[in-house]
Formats: C-alpha cells, sequence, structure tokens
C-alpha cells in the first residue's frame, strides 16, 4: 500500500520486531509486575495519560475490568495541573501511560495521586524522563526512538506491556502464550490490504469509528489518528453508544460522505457490533468492517491473534498501515502533522490559570485560520 517513505512508515513496519523484543527480554517482567498487583489487591486502578497513550488507558481499563474485576477510571491531568485538587486515594494504583514521559502535567497527577496516598506505576518507553523519575516503579515499553509526531510502534508496545502485566496480574497463560505468538500475527497484519477503501475515506466529510471494549480503545485511537495525519473529521464511538443520539448524523448525510469503519471482535461484544454495522447500512451510510472472518468488498482483513484479546493489537497495526497511505495520498505530512508536536508542554501548576488556558486555546484555533 506504501514504501517505506516516511518515517511513520518506517515505524510500523518495525511493530513486528518490537514485539518480538518485548516478548523475549520483558514479558517476563511485566508478569511479575501484574503478579505483584494481584498481591496487593487495589481497590481502585487511576489512569493518568494523554493523547494515543490515554487511548492505551482505555484498553487497561477494559482488560482489567472484565478479568479482575477491579474498578478503572481516568483522571484528568489537569485535575492537578490547574486545579491543585487534593486526592484521596488510598489503595489506588496510578498507573500513568506515556511515550516521552515528559509532559509536566503527568508528572503533576502522578506526584498529585503519590501524595493522595496511591502507589505510582509508569509504563513508558523513555524511561530516563520526568514521569519514570518520580514513579515508584517504571515499565518499559521498549518501542525505541520514534520520531514521527503520530505515535504507532510505542502505542503498540504499551497494549502489548498491558496485556503482560494483566496476563500476570490473573496468571493467564493462555493470553502469555498468545502473546509469545504475537510478533508472527503481527507481521501478518501488515500484509494486509485496505487500499479498496483509500478512495470512499479520502472524500469523507465525516467518519465514525466504531469499537466496543477492548476494541473501543483503538477506535479511538484510529478516529485521532484519521484527524491528526489525515485532517479527516472522525469521532469515535462504542457499538452500544452509536445507536443512540450519533446515529442520527450518518442517517441524514449519505450523499454528505459520510463513512463509518468497525472494528469487529471475537469476544461477547460480537453481536452488538454486528447489530451496529446493520443500523449503518440500514440507512445508507457506507460502512467497512475490519474483521478476519468478513468477506466481501466492505471487508477490511486482519490478521487475527492467538488469543481474542490481542485482536485489537492486530487491527491497530493494520489500520496504521492504511492511514499512513491515506495522509500521503491526501498530500499530507504524517510524520510533521501541522500545529502538532512530538512532546505536548502543558501547563502546569506554576502557572496555572484556567482563563489562560483558555485563551491561549481561541488564540491557537485563530492562528489556523478558524473563526
Amino acid at each position: 500500500m506504501t514504501g517505506n517513505g516516511t518515517a511513520m512508515a518506517r515505524e510500523i513496519a518495525e511493530i513486528p520486531a518490537v514485539a518480538s523484543r518485548q516478548v523475549a527480554h520483558a514479558l517476563a517482567e511485566y508478569r511479575a509486575v501484574g503478579a505483584h498487583l494481584r498481591r496487593r489487591a487495589p481497590a481502585v486502578i487511576v489512569t493518568c495519560a494523554r493523547g494515543s497513550s490515554d487511548n492505551a488507558a482505555v484498553y487497561l481499563k477494559y482488560l482489567v475490568e472484565t478479568r479482575t474485576g477491579i474498578p478503572v477510571a481516568a483522571i484528568g491531568p489537569s485535575v492537578a495541573s490547574v486545579y491543585d485538587a487534593r486526592l484521596s486515594l488510598d489503595r489506588a494504583v496510578c498507573v500513568t501511560i506515556s511515550q516521552s514521559g515528559g509532559s509536566p502535567d503527568l508528572v503533576s497527577l502522578q506526584d498529585h495521586a503519590h501524595a493522595g496516598g496511591a502507589a505510582t506505576l509508569a509504563l513508558l518507553n523513555t524511561t530516563d524522563s520526568p514521569v519514570g523519575s518520580s514513579a515508584d516503579e517504571v515499565v518499559p515499553v521498549m518501542a525505541g526512538p520514534e520520531t514521527a509526531v503520530a505515535a504507532t510502534k510505542s502505542l503498540v508496545a504499551s497494549l502489548v506491556a498491558i496485556a503482560g502485566i494483566v496476563a500476570g496480574w490473573t496468571d493467564d497463560g493462555e493470553l502469555t502464550r498468545g502473546l509469545k505468538a504475537l510478533p508472527k500475527s503481527l507481521a501478518a497484519s501488515l500484509s494486509c490490504r485496505w487500499e479498496h477503501a483509500l478512495p470512499a475515506v479520502a472524500v469523507a466529510n465525516s467518519l465514525y469509528v466504531i469499537g466496543r471494549g477492548p476494541g473501543y480503545a483503538i477506535a479511538r485511537e484510529a478516529a485521532l489518528k484519521l484527524k491528526e495525519t489525515c485532517r479527516l473529521h472522525a469521532e469515535a464511538y462504542s457499538a452500544a453508544e452509536v445507536q443512540h443520539g450519533p446515529i442520527a448524523i450518518a442517517r441524514s448525510r449519505p450523499r454528505d460522505r459520510f463513512v463509518a469503519l468497525i472494528f469487529h471482535a471475537r469476544d461477547a461484544s460480537r453481536a452488538s457490533l454486528e447489530q451496529a454495522c446493520a443500523a449503518m447500512r440500514a440507512i445508507g451510510a457506507p460502512v467497512f468492517v475490519a474483521d478476519a472472518e468478513e468477506h466481501g468488498r466492505d471487508a477490511l482483513p486482519v490478521a487475527p491473534a492467538a488469543h481474542p484479546l490481542l485482536d485489537p493489537i492486530c487491527q491497530i497495526t493494520s489500520f496504521y498501515r492504511f492511514v499512513e497511505a491515506l495522509s500521503t495520498e491526501l498530500g499530507e505530512d504524517p510524520d510533521r502533522p501541522e500545529h502538532l508536536r512530538k512532546v505536548t508542554q502543558t501547563l502546569c501548576m506554576a502557572d496555572a490559570d484556567p482563563a489562560a488556558t483558555v485563551a491561549d486555546a481561541v488564540r491557537a484555533f485563530e492562528d489556523m485560520g478558524c473563526t
């Protein structure tokens, strides 16, 4: 679908090797971290992340909640960095997920969580970083240097680390074996061809990206990548939520180049995903389905993982290859999307002023020509 002309394409091509490195050198550590969490028996897990890493936190949420029954809640970094709130987190574990570990608001929230009684665990690609230096425990995701602004291999590496931790927490041998086989599935994922979806998506005015459970995490990630690398309006919804209010837009826009992208699943959510797919098609919306079992012109082939919980990792890998090709097709630069940076220096507590934050956002939109 695309060559290796961009840094994003080269980093996507590294994904199987990254996963292989994790399996060989870090899977035992991931499982040990999970076993420690089992012994610790936290009352709640709170997550601290932004951007693609926040999408990885959604994957963590669904794996932990469905496999252990422990609730997982995201805390907005501004709770600490802007509002300086005092947190009460006895018997909690705060999990920070970050590629760079350099965002001041993540450091602030992690520190506030620790002061509130939480143990702090950081999943980082750059372990020698401000987040890493202030965490109780650091877990390396081992993606290696990532130069494209759009995160790809670091996101996949974070998902692999999360699955490894949950495998250790639940002492799940089947999931562990699935992780050991994952590099081969990821290599197959890079060979999946989605070119037939390029024309419809390239001219879309709006897209819905739909998933459920662990697949909702990658639906969010796919929507983010469509926005940041292709400048296409895309919103992520769960298969249940999209059939409430949001489907009204799809109903009114078949002629306005609306497209739905659905990430299918091999778990208990499959029936609801099929219902969402049928509902979209019934109102005339073009629908593309990423699924190993789907066939036909609207199917986006994906390589199944050895464990259903790992399917989203294979699906997002295939999507990354597609979205990089789409970005270049549209004349965009996926390595350096306009107005974006690799490390976002968001407001920290020393200069906290919520009104100033809003004013800065307004000025940023005005600089881009928005009114």
